[in-house]
């Protein structure tokens, strides 16, 4: 029986013929255009210009950094280029405007790229969840929920992001469009679009506890992206209402003698049984309500 060939383009073709795509564009933009196109366009370009040079070049594969990181990096890096700009660093090198650093570079500081830089991370949202037909952790969702997180959501989005560069070497995978990671404490926290569940032992151990201990830590999974959830809806004002009320009901040993001395479990309180509630509402699975 004669085997079926595989069709599928190779990634790294894909993301150096996308990136050519852009680039030229953006070449054509910084030569002949004038006003907002060359304004704003080419500032909404760069973000995904840059990512796909990235995944073409360094992470063809999808895998949680390529997906769920790198964007994110790219879009730090629009706002690095607007710091060199204020410092007019290009013009200090001696870099020509027309030249494809000096493209990269730009040319004008302004705020209003910002905007610019955050469609271009939508886009780079949208074609991610084109590429699998709106499937698997990439649903209709994730170019919004990722806009709303990196928008509305900024300020515990970007904490998020860099507790997770901190534990980079720690387990991250996929997890119902947000990424979460294993790192090495026996709590959980939800910062944004990236949550941190406890440690759990070794996938080799199989004994009762093992068993519990794991069952336990994703009860912990379901808790936290609730508070994914309670981010998106506060925004700016989830570390005011959510984010201090949580850790000083976890971490002040006045609170934690004063749950133990009359049995009141931790979601007691309101903010962490409304994650707990949302959480098995959404995901249909029991979250952690001890």
């Amino acid at each position: 029986m004669e085997r079926r060939r595989d069709r599928r383009i190779p990634p790294r073709f894909k993301y150096t013929v996308l990136f050519l795509a852009f680039f030229v564009v953006e070449m054509l933009i910084a030569l002949f255009a004038r006003g907002a196109v060359r304004g704003y366009l080419g500032d909404v370009l760069v973000i995904p210009t840059i990512y796909f040079f990235l995944r073409a070049v360094f992470w063809p594969r999808d895998g949680v950094f390529s997906v769920y990181v790198l964007p994110f990096l790219c879009y730090f890096t629009g706002w690095l280029a607007e710091v060199l700009q204020a410092l007019s660093f290009a013009k200090a090198l001696g870099v020509s405007e027309s030249s494809p650093l000096g493209i990269m570079l730009g040319g004008v500081y302004d705020l209003r790229d910002g905007v610019c830089y955050l469609l271009g991370l939508f886009l780079i949202g949208v074609f991610l969840a084109l590429e699998t037909h709106w499937k698997d952790d990439r649903r209709w969702f994730y170019p919004v929920a990722v806009f709303l997180h990196w928008t509305w959501g900024y300020l515990q989005t970007s904490a998020g992001f860099f507790v997770f560069l901190w534990y980079f070497r720690s387990r991250h995978y996929f997890y119902k469009g947000v990424v979460r990671t294993v790192w090495p404490k026996d709590s959980g926290v939800s910062l944004g679009m990236f949550i941190f569940t406890p440690r759990e032992p070794d996938p080799s151990e199989q004994s009762e506890w093992a068993k519990r201990d794991r069952a336990y830590c994703e009860e912990v999974a379901i808790h936290e992206y609730g508070h994914t959830f309670q981010s998106l809806l506060l925004g700016p004002f989830y570390l005011l209402v959510i984010g201090i009320p949580s850790i000083f009901w976890a971490s002040s040993k006045r609170m934690q003698r004063m749950r133990t001395r009359k049995n009141i479990p931790y979601s007691k309180l309101y903010c962490e049984h409304w994650a707990s509630k949302w959480g098995e509402k959404v995901t249909k699975e029991k979250a952690d309500w001890s």
